[in-house]
């Protein structure tokens, strides 16, 4: 197969896909593991013992550098050790990145109410979807391009940072220089429904302050040429709502739900 001007060869699909069979128990152990070490936003040491886990978990084919993080947990660059053609292992072009993240939404203690397990063709527990399987399913791919002697034409690398789920403050930079280093930079979302739909694209996202000043005027005698920032705000809040529901119906995206910081300051100067 030529693809701009190289020639490329790919494995046949039937091999891979009877590895990954073969395998699958294997991956599922590997994603369990991760899932019982649970690994909050908020909780950074325990973020960190996840940080371990996976070092541990790749120790026979990749090289790992633990970035250290006082504010957040630890984040994790990963260099796989692939089969490459000796052109490869020479070449300075740029690698692949993927990029994960080793936080979860769930807070500690959730693995007591909603513990890991298999039902109904599915695996459920905290960090299942986002994004540890993710992880899981790379780790297994780079396996089987080892085990199936796959030769790569680039040098593949991961990054996991440790607080996407709070808005990557201590890990953007970080992610912003790997990338513009890589040739190209996967995301390790998991396929969506069980249809295993494809993520091709993300919504943007965007911060906004909106301030709302009110006129001040008697109560009682004045109260026509007065003008009230609380019921003016109210008024914006629902505005925003109804932002949301035109989007969705225009784009077909459904929005993620804003978080919200109201702040209200009385008085006059």
């Amino acid at each position: 197969m030529s693809a701009m001007g190289k020639t490329v060869i790919i494995q046949p699909m039937p091999d891979l896909l009877r590895y990954a069979v073969h395998k699958q128990e294997e991956t599922i152990e590997a994603l369990k593991a991760m899932v019982e070490c649970e690994s909050p936003s908020d909780a950074p040491n325990e973020v960190n013992r996840l940080v371990e886990l996976l070092v541990e978990q790749t120790r026979e084919f990749a090289k790992a550098k633990v970035i250290r993080n006082r504010t957040r947990g630890n984040h994790l660059l990963l260099e796989f050790q692939l089969p490459q053609a000796r052109k490869a292992r020479k070449s300075l072009e740029p690698g692949i990145l993927a990029l994960g993240h080793s936080d979860t939404v769930w807070e500690m203690g959730t693995l007591k109410t909603m513990p890991f397990r298999r039902a109904e063709g599915r695996l459920w527990g905290p960090g299942v979807l986002d994004m540890k399987s993710g992880i899981a399913f790379l780790f297994a791919a780079c396996r089987a391009l080892r085990e199936l002697d796959v030769e790569v034409g680039r040098k593949v690398r991961l990054l996991v940072v440790s607080d996407e789920e709070v808005g990557s403050e201590t890990s953007r930079a970080l992610t912003e220089a790997e990338a513009r280093r890589s040739a190209a930079v996967l995301v390790l979302e998991p396929g969506t429904g069980l249809s295993g739909k494809l993520k091709t694209a993300r919504k943007g996202v965007g911060d906004y302050t909106i301030t709302v000043r009110g006129k001040a005027a008697h109560a009682g005698v004045d109260f026509l040429n007065g003008a009230s920032a609380i019921v003016e705000l109210a008024r914006q809040v629902a505005f925003t709502g109804l932002l949301d529901t035109a989007n969705e119906a225009m784009s077909g995206l459904q929005p993620t739900r804003r978080r919200g910081l109201l702040s209200l300051i009385g008085g006059r100067k």
